[in-house]
């Protein structure tokens, strides 16, 4: 038996890709929290937050880069992992 095909009559508008939202805090806006931050500094830390950071970004439309991900990681990691631990409660996750 055959399955039924489907004909998609409309089609999405506007550029799927273009992300809208901006991150609820900013990344050097961890002043206030840096004695939550944790020991960061090896290459496997790094990545992983990196990729972390693109995981949430893209997952809630936030606008950004993976290289803006790496740079932001590699210059300041408790910034963004504070960021990160931000944007979860702003999302209520």
């Amino acid at each position: 038996m055959e399955p039924e095909r489907v004909k998609i009559r409309t089609q999405p508008v506007g550029d799927y890709w273009s992300f809208e939202n901006s991150w609820d805090t900013g990344l050097f806006d961890c002043r206030d929290e840096l004695g939550t931050c944790m020991k960061t500094d090896n290459a496997e830390n790094i990545s992983c937050i990196t990729a972390l950071r693109t995981k949430i970004r893209t997952g809630f439309r936030i606008r950004g880069t993976v290289c803006g991900d790496a740079c932001a990681t590699c210059w300041c990691p408790c910034c963004v992992l504070l960021q990160i631990s931000n944007e979860l409660e702003h999302q209520h996750v």
